[in-house]
């Protein structure tokens, strides 16, 4: 049979790496393979000659996995098909070494690193044939079996299964490689370690204990260990993702301790919000209240960690997950970002489509091997984006869990900033000050920490409250003519929620750091079941403060529109879903929702019509409220200037006397 040119090629060139690698197989003094007798780590130490380290730790790994019987079969048997899975790419040029320099040159290699897409199981199959029915033996080695020749799968007289390296491996390649044993190892000493990372802890004149406490640090480097991360339990900022990732430690545990199996186990999880929010910092708090091992990539990593080209991304991907699988012993979290890089295949180009639907594909894949073929894989996923994600991502069996990471309120920024803190001002009520910062990202809250310790290091004494709450609310920060307008417009959306009754008060905010300059905190409850009437309510309050820019300073600022959720924004799209959602307008014919309706509404201009009029009729009933409130609202609006901060309870005081109901003056 004539072999094509690609696949003589291909032999040659791995035939050169490996005979590259056999080298660093034999003897550092001796020159001969390492001893394939098995035997107590003392024996070890004082018979066998030292191995290069990378020899040791491969080939006790390897001994941890093959029996006495089954590696003299791998030595002396005739036409033995033989498959090797490995714990990571990084394993299998290494481990199709150290087996050719132990079992002989009579063994025929195929290696898959998954990063060639013309070298999968369809490949080999002709010449695993030719070579069984010549007596030699043939040995495939890579991270997923399937992705060996067929003939080889099939025809395999050996399944070996490499596991990562626990804390027995691990004393046998150090005793091995130092000749002295460091005794007993932790089982996940090197968790979270691949190969070379390993290696590189091991070198020549050095004690057991040094390569141990290499091993260690190198570990809690990986883990992330060496930060301080917050307590899931007490991680109320993060709201439901904090329950379910609570749910999720609790059902680790009990699988651990053999009360329930793996597929009862929630294994997938999209959590999406705005940036800034800490969906990256949630990922290692889940894992140090899992107790599990995190593997951290994203889209991103795949291009940057290579040259971008199509195989290199895919072993990047491919590699992250077969690190995962390593380490779900018994459990991983993958934490997948950036996953709405991964472009929806409905919007994507007929040129774009040739490129990206072979990542996009193989990632699918990936991440239904992860969740339904390899027991122990968590996957979270995250994105600032979740209508960018393709929906086959997010479907059951998948990422079928979608979380979204709130804002903080008052008691989570309190929390945010008490994590910040560590030591200082241990024993203070930081709540006043988590009100001042509701609504923050996490990253403002740690600007907002980092501002008053500044402030405290100019002044050459320790950390105060009134540091802090300086950082929040600078003095003179605001110009006296925006300072009045921002003051108006967060008072008239308080006063008109207490004119028309609609929700509750809890404070409003003037600050110069964050998204918003000013913020009104007003809780509608939960209903799920609002009507249309509630619906107009809460629009008039937010076009209320529009209303009164007007009224009190003769124009509008750009302050009440610009995004999605400003005041123009939720206006917009909580009236069109009256018209086009709920079925509460003219018709009931469904349109769609969030990005959708918007979407529906720029293409539909009889919808964008009757949009337009129902929030003009709304903005007048706002100017009206506004104009039978103006002595509260002023009232509100200087003291809030002074003061900066309002509870709920300090504006229904301001406004007693003075507000005027909505059912007065209608």
């Amino acid at each position: 049979m004539k072999k094509s040119q690609g696949t003589e090629q291909h032999r040659i060139g791995f035939s050169k790496k490996l005979s590259g690698w056999r080298a660093a197989y034999l003897d550092d003094e001796s020159g001969v393979p390492d001893s394939e007798e098995e035997g107590d780590d003392d024996q070890d130490s004082k018979v066998s000659p030292r191995p290069a380290a990378i020899s040791a730790v491969v080939g006790a790994a390897f001994d941890a996995s093959v029996s006495k019987d089954l590696r003299r079969r791998l030595k002396h048997n005739q036409a033995l098909a033989v498959v090797v899975v490995v714990p990571t790419l990084a394993w299998v040029v290494p481990a199709a070494a150290y087996a050719k320099s132990v079992f002989g040159t009579r063994w025929c290699m195929h290696t898959r690193e998954g990063s060639d897409r013309k070298r999968n199981s369809s490949v080999g199959s002709d010449e695993v044939a030719r070579d069984l029915s010549r007596g030699r033996c043939v040995m495939g080695i890579a991270v997923d079996a399937s992705l060996l020749p067929a003939a080889l799968k099939t025809a395999a007289d050996v399944t070996i299964r490499i596991a990562a390296p626990d804390g027995a491996v691990l004393r046998r390649a150090i005793t091995r490689f130092a000749r002295r044993s460091p005794g007993e190892l932790p089982k996940g000493l090197a968790a979270g370690l691949d190969l070379f990372e390993i290696v590189a802890a091991f070198r020549p004149a050095t004690g057991p204990r040094d390569i141990v406490r290499r091993l260690e640090a190198a570990t809690g480097a990986g883990r992330g260990n060496s930060a301080r991360v917050p307590d899931l339990g007490n991680a109320v900022e993060y709201g439901a993702a904090r329950l379910w990732g609570l749910d999720l430690a609790r059902d680790i545990a009990t699988f651990r301790e053999g009360g329930i199996s793996w597929r009862d186990v929630d294994r997938g999880v999209c959590l999406h919000s705005a940036a800034g929010m800490g969906k990256t910092l949630f990922a290692r708090v889940l894992a140090k209240a899992c107790g599990v091992p995190l593997v951290a990539t994203s889209v991103g990593e795949w291009f940057a960690d290579g040259p971008g080209y199509l195989d290199s991304v895919i072993k990047q991907m491919r590699g992250a997950f077969a690190r995962a699988a390593a380490l779900a012993s018994p459990c991983c979290i993958l934490f997948l970002d950036e996953i709405d890089a991964l472009p929806d295949r409905e919007t994507l180009s007929a040129r774009g489509r040739d490129w990206w639907m072979p990542v996009i594909t193989d990632a699918l894949l990936l991440l239904d091997s992860a969740i339904d073929g390899r027991a122990g894989i968590v996957v979270v996923g995250a994105t600032n984006a979740i209508e960018r994600v393709d929906r086959s991502l997010l479907r059951p069996g998948r990422l079928e869990k979608i979380v979204e990471v709130p804002r903080p309120d008052a008691a989570g920024a309190a929390n945010i900033l008490r994590f910040h803190l560590d030591q200082d001002l241990r024993g203070e009520d930081l709540r006043g000050i988590g009100a001042l910062l509701d609504g923050s990202t996490g990253a403002e809250i740690m600007h907002t920490v980092r501002s008053a310790r500044r402030a405290a290091r100019n002044a050459g004494r320790t950390l105060a409250m009134e540091d802090l709450r300086r950082a929040v609310l600078p003095a003179d920060a605001i110009p006296s003519a925006r300072l009045f307008r921002m003051a108006i417009h967060e008072s008239a959306h308080a006063v008109a929620a207490l004119a028309i009754g609609a929700g509750t008060v809890r404070h409003v905010v003037l600050r110069t750091n964050g998204e918003s300059a000013g913020r009104t905190v007003i809780d509608f409850g939960d209903d799920a079941l609002e009507t249309r009437g509630g619906i107009e309510d809460r629009v008039v309050i937010g076009l209320a403060a529009r209303a009164a820019e007007r009224i009190f300073t003769g124009a509008v600022s750009i302050g009440s529109g610009g995004a999605p959720n400003s005041d123009i924004g939720n206006a917009t799209t909580m009236v069109a879903s009256i018209h086009a959602s709920y079925g509460m307008g003219e018709d009931l014919v469904y349109r769609g929702a969030g990005d959708d309706l918007l979407r529906e509404l720029a293409l539909d201009s009889d919808l964008r019509e009757r949009v337009a009029r129902h929030l003009r009729e709304l903005e007048q009933r706002a100017e009206r409220l506004v104009e039978a409130n103006r002595d509260a609202v002023r009232a509100v609006a200087e003291r809030l200037a002074a003061e900066r901060f309002l509870t709920g309870a300090e504006v229904a005081d301001i406004v007693r006397g003075l507000l005027v109901a909505e059912t007065g003056i209608l």
